[in-house]
């Protein structure tokens, strides 16, 4: 009998940190867009949330200056166009390095 109640225990051990990671994952994800165009000056930088995860909306989530995480709809031209920005201020950065070395 003390097995079987130490299998059940450990089974449901295993389903609650199961269930906590898959929440822990949903809570992080954008479930709406930002309805206004962020600065460019204010964005560090910004990775993709895509509805292959366990999040329903595709997003670009912008990292700002003061810490926070902003949804964006990778639809709209202005999300795509800073993303190019991001990409061309790296480049530049790069190129910059390499010619200290």
């Amino acid at each position: 009998m003390a097995q079987i109640s130490g299998t059940a225990l450990t089974l449901l051990l295993v389903l609650t940190v199961s269930l906590f990671c898959q929440n822990a994952t949903a809570l992080a994800c954008c479930r709406k867009y930002t309805k206004g165009e962020i600065p460019f000056t204010r964005i560090r930088g910004y990775s993709i949330q895509t509805v292959r995860t366990f999040c329903n909306i595709d997003a670009i989530i912008f990292h700002t200056s003061i810490g926070r995480n902003v949804c964006a709809d990778p639809s709209q031209n202005w999300v795509m166009e800073t993303i190019h920005k991001l990409k061309d201020k790296v480049r530049a950065m790069t190129k910059k390095q390499a010619k200290h070395q």
